[in-house]
């Protein structure tokens, strides 16, 4: 008769030799090569970091034109990036009216529409006292002058540096 394979799993390596395996990999990993790909990585992330940074400042000055352009009022950008916010930026304006804050509303959904981005969150829009359009690193705020003097955003998120210059400049 031939030989039988055996059925199982097979022989356990001793503990020893699994530690001995693990040492070997690790200092064969701490060689010359992994603080340049580490490196190389690091750059590769601050890139991408950067290009992001980029495409969301655009978006957002595309954004507060189009606000511009449905006579938004008292219009403010807070960078929230210093202070580590659930968002990077807070884009407060005022209208005169709900079908003035709807319009609005309807502008900015455009044009980061037209940049491919979605909202997270659409907030108000049926009353217009104050919509909110969450898009997640950018978050809108379009208030009957009213509801922005009473929520105060910008008494609540006043350590925020005012940025609204650097994007109501026409590229």
């Amino acid at each position: 008769m031939g030989r039988r394979t055996p059925v199982g799993p097979p022989p356990a390596t001793p503990a020893g030799a699994v530690d001995e395996i693990i040492a070997d990999t690790l200092t064969k990993a701490r060689g010359k090569r992994a603080p340049a790909a580490a490196a190389a990585a690091e750059k590769a992330r601050q890139d991408r970091n950067a290009e992001a940074d980029v495409r969301v400042q655009r978006q957002i000055q595309r954004s507060v034109q189009a606000l511009l352009d449905k006579k938004a009022e008292k219009l403010v950008v807070l960078n929230l990036k210093p202070l580590n916010a659930f968002a990077e930026y807070f884009v407060l304006a005022s209208a005169t009216n709900e079908r003035q804050a709807q319009a609005m509303s309807d502008a900015v959904e455009m044009v980061m529409k037209s940049e491919g981005r979605r909202t997270y969150s659409h907030e108000g829009y049926n009353k217009g006292a104050w919509i909110l359009l969450d898009y997640g690193d950018v978050v809108f705020h379009l208030f009957h002058e009213e509801a922005r003097r009473f929520y105060g955003l910008e008494r609540l998120w006043g350590d925020a540096p005012e940025e609204t210059q650097a994007f109501t400049k026409t590229p």
